[in-house]
């Protein structure tokens, strides 16, 4: 099964330019104890899953600001560096540059947002918290699954079965919170948030369940070389021809395309057009290449004639033809419409969903007049 990437984070990016320092550095104890209390500046929203720049600085007694940096250069060592830092967070990671990494899973923010602290390591009771709020503009609305690719020929597998399940709910930060969970066969569900006033009205969230690719087919086997002609005859017998290559194997047929079911609310049931539901059969695999023809066999050494002259050697075999590349699979059938059912709102995910969810979904119910 394929998926596609939900999420696309570059923690990464915001750690590659730090220069960490020696372990032995450390801040100037003089320094420190002029430190009255620590600034984060963070912006105001991050997305899960993507990476966020956050710098800080030290206020003085005096009033004055030193930054931490987080470059380091050992000609230059700054005064204050982020490695004198305790960062922590329940909700995202923290990154060698200053950076953070917020968590993937939408549902661990989405009451909390992102909640960051930062300590003195040097002088633990001077610490500063901020919390970052989510939005979730970043969260891919075009999902795709397919079905095994099949291999040697064989027929690529059905796209498997997909379930989007959809209500509204409320947090700490939306007064309306549109929750997605998708469940693709057996796998845990993933779920997705939005802005429902962020989004169009209708086929918004791309769900594919497409059959998987038919395998391409054998290749043909190499004909047998020709025999080498026999030698000593006068002139020297020619080799025989190569055989020809054998046909490849025919290719394997796509997948069906999968089933996708649509689970909305029988209270906001139009909720389900939201979901642009996709189940194309997979394509076909191509025919095996031919086999190599053999090479034909070398001409047999010329003997000697009657007046001791060496004879011309055999003629080489002609070589055979390379195989007829095999047939093409057939492309493989679309799946059966999407099937959209309506249930009240306390049963689209019912109770085995995580206790987050359950949360959104129930401060959306007890605000329904």
């Amino acid at each position: 099964m394929k998926h596609l990437p939900l999420y696309l984070a570059a923690p990464a990016l915001l750690a590659a330019c730090s220069h960490r320092p020696p372990p032995d550095f450390v801040p100037d104890p003089g320094l420190v104890a002029h430190i009255r209390s620590i600034e984060l500046r963070a912006p105001q929203t991050a997305c899960p899953g993507n990476g966020f720049p956050v710098t800080y600085a030290a206020v003085l007694d005096d009033g004055s600001r030193v930054p931490f940096e987080s470059r380091y250069d050992k000609k230059h060592p700054p005064q204050l560096h982020v490695v004198f830092l305790q960062r922590e967070s329940p909700e995202a990671t923290p990154l060698e540059g200053g950076g953070w990494a917020a968590d993937r899973d939408p549902l661990v923010s989405v009451q909390t947002g992102f909640r960051l602290r930062a300590a003195l390591r040097a002088k633990p009771t001077i610490a500063e918290s901020v919390t970052v709020a989510p939005t979730y503009d970043c969260m891919g609305h075009a999902l795709s699954f397919s079905g095994a690719s099949g291999s040697g020929g064989r027929d690529g597998g059905d796209g498997p079965d997909v379930t989007v399940r959809l209500a509204l709910g409320h947090s700490a930060f939306y007064e309306r919170l549109l929750v997605i969970g998708v469940e693709v066969g057996v796998a845990p569900p993933f779920f997705l948030l939005a802005d429902p006033d962020a989004v169009p009205p209708r086929d918004w969230l791309v769900v594919e369940s497409r059959g998987g690719s038919g395998g391409r087919g054998q290749a043909g086997g190499a004909g047998p070389s020709g025999t080498a002609g026999a030698a000593g005859s006068c002139p020297g017998a020619d080799g025989e021809s190569g055989a020809d290559g054998q046909g490849g194997g025919r290719g394997g047929d796509g997948g069906r395309g999968g089933r996708v079911t649509i689970l909305a609310p029988s209270e906001n049931p139009f909720l389900s057009g939201l979901v642009d539901a996709r189940t194309p059969g997979g394509d076909p695999g191509p025919g095996g290449n031919g086999g190599k023809g053999g090479t034909g066999g070398a001409g047999g050494a010329g003997g000697t004639d009657r007046d001791g002259k060496t004879c011309l050697g055999g003629r080489r075999g002609v070589a055979g033809r390379t195989g007829n590349t095999g047939i093409g699979g057939r492309a493989g059938i679309d799946g059966p419409r999407p099937t959209v059912i309506t249930v009240p709102s306390r049963d689209v995910f019912g109770t085995r969903a995580p206790v987050e969810l359950l949360e959104v979904l129930e401060r959306s119910d007890r605000r329904r007049p």
